[in-house]
């Protein structure tokens, strides 16, 4: 509550320090809403340039100042879809056509949706625990603080559930890669 105060009182410093507080947050949530990584960095910026206009509008009695923001970025979301989202995702069609021509592209898009196999695959192999930490984590862009705090588990358990899950993702991808996996090959090699 005292940060959003400070930054209605035009303190730019304030901003800094909610952006190092939710920017990863706001950013996971905005990925999800819109078309690529740059779109959702371009709209979090929105999002923070709307906090900093709007930061009087904040009302603690209403909710938290996460979903105060979340609410911001959703709107932003909005925004960017109805403007600059209508002109991307003809442009992205385009491209798309040109792209489908292209014959070297096929082989990365192959190669691309392979990967992803392996890695969901890999990952439904997964404890539900270690699943559900590195959805929060890198789905939903909670810290493991964050993560800890939500599910009311200890934080040394939330990183060991991280590292854990880490560890077995790298060694399952490594056994799909010898039993026949795709890295350094093109479908053409097959």
């Amino acid at each position: 509550m005292r940060l959003i105060e400070r930054i209605a009182a035009g303190d730019a410093e304030a901003l800094g320090e909610l952006y190092d507080r939710y920017g990863r947050v706001a950013f996971g949530v905005l990925f999800r809403m819109v078309a690529s990584p740059e779109a959702a960095e371009e709209v979090t910026q929105d999002a923070f340039h709307s906090v900093w206009r709007q930061a009087r509008s904040y009302r603690a009695e209403r909710g938290s100042v996460r979903t105060w923001l979340l609410a911001i970025c959703r709107n932003a979301a909005i925004d960017w879809r109805r403007t600059k989202g209508k002109r991307l995702e003809r442009e992205t069609m385009i491209d798309a056509a040109f792209d489908l021509t292209a014959e070297g592209r096929v082989d990365e898009r192959v190669l691309a949706r392979l990967r992803a196999e392996r890695v969901r695959e890999a990952i439904a192999g997964l404890p539900a625990e270690q699943r559900d930490v590195l959805g929060l984590a890198f789905w939903g862009g909670y810290s493991q603080r964050e993560i800890a705090a939500r599910t009311g588990t200890p934080l040394g358990t939330v990183k060991s559930r991280v590292r854990l899950a880490m560890a077995k993702l790298r060694e399952r991808l490594a056994e799909l890669d010898e039993d026949g996996g795709t890295r350094g090959r093109s479908p053409r090699d097959t």
